[in-house]
């Protein structure tokens, strides 16, 4: 019996230091991620989006867009077509329930918060 792996994408905010402004990127859950997609992930630390927080920040897992940089929002059409060619499994319904229990800051939109995008699995 195959072995699944699963994974979160998610819609992170992230201050770009070359432009100079902020943006969101995608980013999965974990450093270790099975097949293909592993080529696409970069481990980094972003910049703080607060002056006010204190302590060190925690690493994010970047994917990697074609053209480089990390991949946006833009990009989900390119990272769908690349997990449906390599053999991931994009879980719509699992997606649909936790977006739908995923916490938002009281009822109102956080622009810093970070949006599940959806749940892949990956089956060695």
């Amino acid at each position: 019996m195959p072995a699944v792996h699963s994974y979160s994408v998610s819609s992170v905010p992230f201050y770009d230091t070359q432009q100079q402004q902020y943006t969101k990127i995608l980013c999965v859950n974990s450093a270790k991620v099975a097949g293909p997609l592993a080529a696409r992930v970069k481990t980094v630390r972003p910049a703080r989006l607060s002056g006010l927080n204190q302590g060190p920040t925690n690493c994010i897992h970047a994917l990697t867009a074609l053209s480089g940089g990390y991949m946006t929002p833009d990009d989900l059409p390119e990272l769908f077509a690349f997990l449906a060619t390599h053999g991931y499994t994009v879980d719509l319904g699992l997606t649909k329930l936790a977006a739908k229990h995923q916490s938002n800051g009281g009822g109102g939109t956080n622009a810093n918060a970070n949006a599940l995008v959806c749940l892949v699995s990956y089956a060695i």
